[in-house]
C-alpha cells in the first residue's frame, strides 16, 4: 500500500488535481448556458480568450514561482482559485460578472499550468523514473478526459433533469476536489535557483528559452502551435454543434464519444509514439490545423469524421510534446519553460479567439474557420521545419518513453 506522504503518491493526487480540473460538466451546455443568459458567439469567444489572456499575464510569474517557491504551493493556490472561480460563475447573470470569474479562473489556471507537469517530472525523477513521464502523462491525460467523457454525460443529465446552472454549481464542488489532493502533495528533491529572484531573471530564462537554446526553444514552438490547434477547436467545436442546431441531447453523446477517442489514444501515448517515431508523430500533428478547415468546407457527417481524427491526433500530442519539453530543459526552471509554451499558446487564443467570432459575425462560421485553419496551418508547417532543423524532435534510444 503507497502511504498517503510519499513521492509515489505525488503521482495519484496529481490525478486527482487532473480530474478536478477536467471534470468538465459544463462542456455539453457552456455554449447553450450563455446564449440563455443573452450572450452570443462573439461573447463567447470574449470571455474565453479574457480568461486566456489572464492565463497568460500570470503564466510566466506563477512558473517563476513555482520553481522558486514550490510547486506545491502554486498547486494548491490554483485550486483555491479554480474552486472560487466557478462558484462566482454559478452566480453570475451577466457578461461583467461572467468576466470576473474567467478572471479568477484564468489566475487559478496560471498557477497550475506547468507546476502540475514539472511536479509529476521531478517526483518520477527524485526516484531515477524519469523516462516513464511519457507514459504516467499519457495516462493522467487519458484520465482528465475519461473524466471529461464522464462529466459530459453527467452534465448533460443535470441539466435536463434540472438546469443550466445547476450544472455550474455541482462544477464547483467537482473543482473543490483539488483542493485536499494538493495539499496532500510532497515537494521532491530538484536543482533550485540559487541566485536571487527577480523580473530581470525571469526575462533571462524566457530569452535563453526563445533564443539561445535552439532546441528548446524549438519544441517550445511546435508544442505552443498543436495546443492553440487544440485549445481553440474545443470551444469552435461547441459552436459548431449549436450553430448545427444540436441540442444538449445531440451535443452530450458527441462530447463524450470525443473525448472517449481522445483518453484511449492519450492512456496508450507511449506506446504510440514508441511505434512510429517521435518524427512521424510530429509531422501528423502538424496537420492539426486542417481540422479547422474541414469543419469549414465539409457537409456534417464527413465533417463530423474530420472533428474525430483531429482529436485521435489531439490524443498522443499533447504527453509527446509535453515529454519532449522536459527532455530537453533543466529541473530549476521546469515549471517556467512550460509556462512560456503555455503564455505563448493563451496570448494566440486570446488573439483568434474573437478573430473567429468577429469573422463568423461578419461572413459565417464555415468562412471564419476556412480562413484561420489556413493560416494557421501555413505557421505549424513552419513551426515543424524549424523544430526538426534545431535536432529538437529526436526518436527515443533504447532507454524508451
Amino acid at each position: 500500500m503507497v502511504p498517503l506522504r510519499s513521492l509515489d503518491a505525488n503521482i495519484y493526487y496529481l490525478y486527482l488535481i487532473k480530474l478536478a480540473k477536467w471534470l468538465m460538466l459544463i462542456m455539453p451546455i457552456v455554449v447553450l448556458f450563455y446564449t440563455e443568459n443573452g450572450l452570443d458567439t462573439y461573447h463567447l469567444y470574449l470571455l474565453q480568450a479574457a480568461y486566456s489572456l489572464c492565463v497568460a499575464l500570470f503564466e510566466i510569474p506563477s512558473g517563476y514561482v513555482a520553481d522558486i517557491v514550490g510547486r506545491r504551493t502554486t498547486l494548491i493556490w490554483g485550486a483555491i482559485l479554480g474552486t472560487l472561480g466557478f462558484g462566482v460563475l454559478s452566480l453570475s447573470h451577466t457578461f461583467t460578472g461572467f468576466l470576473a470569474a474567467e478572471i479568477i479562473l484564468g489566475l487559478g489556471g496560471s498557477f497550475v499550468s506547468g507546476a502540475d507537469s514539472a511536479l509529476l517530472y521531478d517526483s518520477l525523477a527524485a526516484q531515477g523514473k524519469q523516462n516513464y513521464y511519457l507514459r504516467y502523462e499519457g495516462r493522467i491525460t487519458a484520465l482528465g478526459n475519461f473524466g471529461e467523457t464522464v462529466a459530459a454525460i453527467g452534465g448533460g443529465l443535470i441539466a435536463a433533469w434540472l438546469s443550466y446552472r445547476s450544472v455550474y454549481v455541482v462544477q464547483t464542488l467537482v473543482a473543490a476536489i483539488g483542493i485536499p489532493a494538493a495539499l496532500l502533495l510532497i515537494e521532491p528533491a530538484r536543482h533550485k535557483i540559487v541566485t536571487r529572484p527577480s523580473f530581470s531573471q525571469i526575462a533571462a530564462i524566457s530569452y535563453r528559452s526563445l533564443c539561445v537554446d535552439k532546441k528548446l526553444s524549438g519544441t517550445i514552438v511546435g508544442s505552443s502551435v498543436a495546443g492553440m490547434a487544440t485549445l481553440c477547436m474545443a470551444w469552435t467545436a461547441q459552436i459548431y454543434f449549436v450553430e448545427q442546431g444540436f441540442t444538449e441531447r445531440e451535443i452530450t453523446p458527441l462530447w463524450v464519444m470525443l473525448n472517449l477517442t481522445v483518453a484511449v489514444v492519450s492512456a496508450c501515448a507511449a506506446a504510440v509514439v514508441t511505434r512510429f517515431g517521435v518524427r512521424r508523430a510530429m509531422l501528423v500533428t502538424t496537420l492539426l490545423p486542417a481540422g479547422f478547415i474541414m469543419l469549414g468546407v465539409l457537409p456534417l457527417t464527413p465533417a463530423l469524421i474530420s472533428l474525430f481524427a483531429f482529436y485521435l491526433v489531439r490524443g498522443y500530442t499533447t504527453p509527446m510534446l509535453r515529454d519532449l519539453i522536459n527532455r530537453n530543459c533543466d529541473s530549476s526552471v521546469r515549471a517556467t519553460v512550460l509556462s512560456i509554451r503555455s503564455l505563448i499558446i493563451r496570448l494566440a487564443f486570446s488573439i483568434s479567439g474573437p478573430f473567429i467570432g468577429f469573422a463568423a459575425g461578419r461572413t459565417t462560421l464555415s468562412c471564419a474557420l476556412i480562413l484561420f485553419g489556413s493560416g494557421l496551418l501555413a505557421v505549424s508547417v513552419g513551426a515543424t521545419i524549424y523544430l526538426f532543423r534545431n535536432n529538437a524532435c529526436q526518436d527515443y534510444g533504447d532507454d524508451g518513453p
